[in-house]
């Protein structure tokens, strides 16, 4: 995304394709990140990069459109992602709680245990929904904003939520890195924060609603 008129705000903004390698494009330092180690994060550095009239995406100022209709697919997306999580986190939990005996017996024989394993996967089952429902509607071609943001937010809300109990269940064992519960805690996390913070997330929900209701 580059700024080609600061006078028309937001629709002086285009979008580009800069291929690499590119003369004046580099890569940064290299993120180490707290989840998601498998995808690799480092700033992009421009310094006189000359990008052709040609490598421009849509119309001129098209720009901030483009970047809200991808965010909004996105979103959905980061929704899918984060019921991966959450489930692994819960099959994990599942598998450990049939294994790991406390007082001569499984440990899903608590009740205690019983009811964070229904809680998760309430919460999973619910985002998945949203998630569903989100990308039929982007693909019948229907407007999808609030519904990719009430998935987002569910899913990653979820995701989160999931990994914290999973956590809990197998307790100390959860800590250690012997087991994968720690890494779905850590990867969770991010879910709640690209492609909009879970505050946004919930400010886009509430305005199209208020829209839906002829409240501007």
């Amino acid at each position: 995304m580059a700024t080609v008129d600061k006078s028309r705000k937001h629709k002086g903004i285009n979008a580009f394709i800069v291929p690499m390698p590119t003369p004046g494009l580099s890569l940064g330092k290299k993120e180490d990140k707290m989840g998601i180690k498998g995808s690799s994060t480092a700033q992009l550095i421009f310094e006189d990069c000359l990008v052709p009239k040609e490598n421009r995406l849509g119309e001129d100022g098209a720009g901030f459109k483009i970047a809200m209709s991808v965010l909004d697919s996105g979103r959905i997306g980061i929704a899918g992602q984060a019921l991966g999580i959450g489930q692994a986190a819960l099959d994990c939990a599942i598998e450990y709680s049939g294994k790991r005996e406390s007082f001569n017996q499984p440990l899903h024989k608590f009740q205690a245990i019983q009811l964070k394993l229904a809680d998760m996967e309430v919460r999973l089952q619910s985002a998945r929904l949203l998630t569903w429902r989100a990308a039929m509607l982007k693909d019948a071609g229907h407007k999808f904003t609030k519904e990719a943001a009430m998935a987002k937010l569910a899913a990653s809300e979820a995701a989160t939520f999931v990994a914290h109990q999973a956590l809990q269940v197998l307790g100390g064992m959860g800590y250690v890195s012997d087991m994968p519960v720690e890494r779905h805690y850590r990867d969770a996390r991010i879910t709640e924060i690209y492609e909009g913070t879970s505050e946004v997330q919930r400010i886009v929900i509430a305005s199209n609603l208020l829209k839906e209701h002829g409240i501007v």
